[in-house]
């Protein structure tokens, strides 16, 4: 009796759990869709290196998909809250007519476990599809080939079953203990509770807005001027943010009304002094939730955003990064900080020529072979005055005075022959003139400023002059960073290296016939490398990661880097985007039960329909969009934050990471506005 009793209460109420269910729904699908990575290898041709990388990135959504499930179990308990209210009333009839609790509460549980059971099974049918639509997608990323066919992740589903099971069996207890709670007059009388104005007096949200727009004014100022590297004001500029970010919802009913009141055209035109009235009473009373749902609304554009353009950094880099097949690299000497000096490395052969020449590489293999050097003066580092003196951003600048990075110094043939490997000209240098250069965005207007002023640069101590007019970006080796990473680089006649400068590192670049891969060169180089020279156990691994690189290995770490940002900022950005969605749709229909009464006299006082629809949406609208609009606001500062990080990287393509991530406001907030906008109607006609 008791299920029948459920089962045809969520027949008759399906629109009340409309949006629950399409939240848990969506939740479900997510859910899988992201932790069905472990089985898209099996259709892709993929190397041992991506798979390497398909299953860590597995493994990551996997971990991160219990952060992810917490955010989910809180969000969905916040819905349910909903639907406990919005029943209430019912819920004291059954009271009312002698039903226990405890029958009531097997009710509630029984309906739980069908809207769960419901949205359980269509989550996991609409995820199964759409993990397809990701696996072609992964398949793109990657650049491999796609032996298509359907592909079941028992694993993740599995996992979704287990995660949403637990999270449903929280709610059925959470349901039992709240009816438990509530008296026979709360659940009787729950149509005329409403919420109270936090602030009464209109003069008080000015002065309080006004001081939330210095606390946030201060925050972006500090966040740009100071940037992610000043650690010790990251907590007062994220505090000063979220306080302001209070007060701002605090203050803003009573700041809007005070604007408008004194705009008598506008106030009075229509129903809009009524929508006023109706935004105030609405953002004064749920100021709290609505500055939580700002900042989620940030953290899903950062996500979504950051997350998208790291991926168009990255593949932006990989063929900058590659001028060569293979690169092996002796790193030769490093600075003593306690002695004051440099000092050799010993965990490499001291001589690269002598040392290939003794592994006896097979000369097939290689078709053509380059030797590059890097030399350091320990005179000129980065925090020298003619360098100093033009960085603009101080967070980089107290770097450089805090640091003893040392300026790159190459020889002309070394860099010439490096500018061969990208097709380029090859630079005429005079004597004691000199070419400098950056890899390094966050320094390149600096460098760029110093090769305008043409200052004199001593090094090796004899004086040379910048004479480049501007400079193209090279690297003499190939890297998984983004081409050389040290900030600057000089270039000087081979004549001005003495010969016994001190030698930073040594490249051997080759680039290989068509006999052999990179990756299988890479291979072969290691084994004739370990058998030839008595490696220490204890460092081959760091041979592996950090002297030998080849092409593929570059390209596939690059590639793996850039799916991980991605599908990372895409599920974090879209739980956080669902979160703030579910949040304000769901108090906006809490609102509509509170309305009803308000809507039904514009109704009998003759506004017609058309009119009281206008209306509704124009209050849904503003409430949906005050906080998405300081969200943007917040987040156009952020982002520009965090890429000052970034671009040491390089430069992403900031367009598509925008056009993409209001892609999905449009696609995931939209769509539950429309459906807020049609619940909303569709209660008041109840």
């Amino acid at each position: 009796m008791y299920f029948k009793l459920a089962l045809r209460n969520v027949k008759k109420s399906f629109r009340d759990f409309l949006i629950y269910f399409i939240t848990l729904a969506f939740s479900v699908c997510l859910f899988y869709m992201f932790n069905s990575f472990q089985e898209q290898q099996y259709v892709m041709q993929l190397t041992t290196a991506q798979t390497d990388i398909v299953e860590s990135l597995s493994r990551i959504m996997s971990s991160l998909s219990i952060f992810v499930a917490v955010v989910l179990a809180f969000l969905i308990l916040y819905a349910n809250n909903f639907l406990i209210k919005r029943r209430k009333k019912e819920l004291g009839v059954y009271t009312l007519l002698g039903m226990p609790k405890h029958q009531i509460s097997r009710i509630l549980v029984y309906e739980t476990f069908l809207i769960g059971l419901l949205s359980l099974i269509s989550g996991l049918i609409i995820g199964f599809f759409l993990s397809q639509l990701l696996t072609v997608v992964t398949a793109h990323l990657f650049e491999v080939q796609l032996n298509y066919t359907f592909v079941f992740s028992f694993k993740a589903t599995i996992m979704t079953i287990l995660s949403f099971t637990l999270i449903f069996v929280v709610i059925m207890i959470f349901n039992s203990f709240i009816l438990n709670r509530y008296q026979l007059i709360d659940l009787l009388n729950a149509d005329k509770k409403h919420e109270q104005l936090k602030i009464k007096n209109i003069w008080v949200s000015v002065l309080i807005f006004i001081i939330s727009i210095i606390c946030i004014g201060w925050a972006y100022y500090k966040g740009i001027h100071e940037g992610l590297l000043a650690i010790e004001l990251l907590g007062p500029i994220i505090l000063a943010g979220s306080i302001g970010t209070v007060l701002f919802f605090l203050s803003l009913a009573g700041f809007m009304l005070t604007i408008l009141q004194n705009s008598k055209n506008l106030y009075f035109r229509n129903l809009h002094c009524f929508i006023v009235r109706q935004i105030h009473a609405s953002v004064n009373s749920n100021f709290l939730s609505m500055s939580v749902v700002c900042i989620m609304l940030l953290l899903s554009i950062g996500a979504l955003s950051c997350g998208i353009n790291m991926s168009s950094i990255l593949n932006k880099t990989i063929k900058f990064s590659t001028p060569y097949d293979y690169t092996y690299t002796n790193h030769m000497h490093y600075y003593d900080y306690e002695k004051d000096e440099f000092d050799l490395y010993t965990t490499s052969p001291l001589n690269i020529e002598k040392a290939i020449d003794d592994i006896h590489l097979d000369p097939s293999y290689i078709a053509s072979k380059t030797i590059a050097r890097t030399y350091m003066d320990k005179d000129l580092s980065t925090s020298n005055p003619v360098f100093i003196d033009h960085i603009k951003k101080q967070d980089i600048k107290d770097y450089f005075k805090n640091q003893i990075g040392f300026v790159e110094i190459v020889s002309l043939h070394d860099y010439n022959t490096a500018r061969q490997a990208y097709g380029m000209d090859p630079i005429q240098l005079k004597d004691h003139e000199a070419y400098l250069y950056s890899n390094y965005e966050m320094v390149m207007d600096g460098v760029k400023e110093i090769i305008s002023k043409h200052p004199e640069i001593s090094v090796f101590d004899q004086k040379v002059k910048v004479v480049n007019d501007d400079f193209e970006r090279v690297s003499l080796f190939t890297t998984v960073d983004n081409g050389s990473m040290e900030y600057m680089t000089l270039v000087v006649p081979d004549a001005i290296i003495p010969a016994n400068a001190i030698i930073h590192d040594e490249y051997w670049n080759a680039n290989l016939t068509d006999k052999i891969t990179p990756e299988k060169f890479s291979t072969y180089f290691k084994d004739q490398m370990y058998k030839t020279y008595d490696v220490p156990e204890d460092i081959h691994r760091f041979l592996q990661e950090y002297y030998i690189m080849d092409k593929d290995n570059v390209y596939q770490s690059s590639k793996g880097l850039s799916v991980t940002f991605t599908y990372i900022g895409i599920y974090l950005g879209i739980v956080f985007m669902i979160a703030s969605a579910v949040i304000l749709a769901l108090q906006q229909l809490s609102n509509a039960d509170e309305n009803k009464k308000r809507y039904l006299i514009l109704n009998k006082i003759g506004t017609d329909q058309k009119m009281i629809n206008r209306t509704i949406f124009l209050e849904i609208a503003v409430y949906f969009l005050l906080p998405l609009l300081l969200a943007i606001v917040h987040s156009i500062v952020g982002i520009q934050i965090v890429n000052n990080i970034m671009v040491m990287f390089g430069k992403g393509n900031i367009f598509v990471s925008a056009l993409f991530t209001a892609g999905i406001i449009v696609l995931i907030y939209g769509s539950y506005f429309c459906v807020t906008y049609i619940g909303y109607k569709n209660i008041l006609k109840s």
